[in-house]
């Protein structure tokens, strides 16, 4: 059966607002999972409704919660997200952080205690469209250790996961978003499913033996995931084990109480505003070659959308034209708009004294 993305979002928010989800929550959290199975991610989708509905049933899932924001401590930031969606928990977090970068050109944030995050990637493409460069990393409690660490025959952590990504037009473009193990468990049960062998060297039986019988781990827990790179990937799940649950959280996977269909999340986030590295107006009078065209740097306009304010800001050049009669959008500021029109006319006039001048205004809606 094939379905559409739309009939995919329908049935996951219905399913979520059955939980218990308010309508904003459901359609967050559904567009989350409906984007991770479009990225190709159908460990991270919809199919981890059933699991949600369980940790809902138990206790260990809180539709609707409100997380607890700790006072910043100059640029680091703490939230609690109380067992609350991660989803949109996360995404709270990261605005609550971001307060805290027009001063210091970052910011530091730990989330503890959310439910399952699901695709990390999500969150570097969310800061990325602010213009932010970002790093994540995530450790996942609740539940027995899953990845074996390189030369162990049991699990000694979970998948933790690690994403990074840089700003460009918006899109976070370079882009990493992996699990430190080999496979996501996600990925394991989505074999399973199918009736498919996992590639060898994903899983580990019980006696810690590679195999590719996914069915003793999704049915009755017995082996473990591998971590990814031998040695090196298993340094990495130990860090991101470390970063995220001892120092941004409050818990470790060996020290966390372990629960039914039991998945909680801490996250360590470093969100970078680029334009720390470098000050704008070292720009000036400098030399451009645009368009095999050498310009002259005169000026740097700081956080200018050309659309829309709820775009990133872009890079974007500003030329000047002695031949354009084409249009030219000015935010006007003031009571006296008859007086700033006759400004902008005399100036009109000056730069292009054969070309007719006209006008009208653009309404933009408040922003809620």
């Amino acid at each position: 059966m094939k379905f559409s993305h739309n009939s995919l979002n329908m049935l996951a928010k219905t399913t979520l607002q059955s939980f218990g989800c308010s309508e904003k929550e459901a359609i967050i959290v559904a567009g989350h999972l409906v984007e991770a199975n479009l990225a190709g991610h159908d460990s991270h989708g919809i199919g981890m409704l059933p699991m949600y509905g369980l940790q809902v049933r138990d206790g260990n899932l809180i539709p609707n919660q409100t997380p607890e924001f700790l006072p910043a401590n100059g640029a680091v930031s703490v939230v609690d997200a109380r067992k609350g969606f991660g989803h949109h928990m996360t995404l709270l977090a990261l605005n609550h952080a971001m307060k805290t970068v027009p001063e210091h050109k970052v910011a530091l944030l730990g989330m503890r205690n959310a439910g399952h995050i699901s695709r990390v990637g999500t969150y570097s493409e969310y800061c990325a469209a602010r213009g932010y460069a970002s790093i994540h990393m995530v450790n996942v409690v609740g539940h027995p250790p899953i990845v074996a660490p390189h030369g162990a025959r049991e699990g000694g952590f979970s998948t933790n996961p690690i994403s990074m990504a840089m700003p460009q037009n918006g899109e976070a473009i370079p882009m990493l978003d992996m699990a430190t193990s080999t496979v996501a468990f996600g990925k394991v049960r989505v074999a399973h499913n199918k009736g498919e062998p996992v590639p060898l060297g994903n899983i580990v039986d019980g006696d810690g033996l590679p195999t590719t019988d996914p069915a003793p781990m999704v049915e009755n827990k017995i082996g473990a995931l591998s971590a990814f790179g031998n040695h090196k990937g298993s340094g990495l799940g130990i860090f991101a084990e470390i970063m995220a649950g001892a120092l941004a959280g409050t818990n470790t996977i060996d020290a966390a109480e372990n629960f039914p269909n039991g998945v909680l999340n801490n996250m360590f986030s470093v969100i970078i505003d680029p334009s720390g590295f470098d000050d704008p107006e070292e720009a000036l009078n400098k030399k451009i070659n645009f368009w095999g065209d050498v310009y002259t740097i005169v000026g740097v306009v700081k956080n200018y959308r050309q659309e829309s304010p709820k775009q990133a800001y872009d890079a974007l050049i500003m030329r000047y034209f002695s031949s354009s009669s084409g249009y030219y959008s000015i935010d006007l500021s003031g009571s006296n708009m008859h007086e700033a029109v006759g400004r902008i006319q005399e100036h009109w006039v000056a730069a292009f004294d054969n070309k007719l001048f006209n006008y009208f205004f653009l309404y933009l809606p408040t922003l809620v």
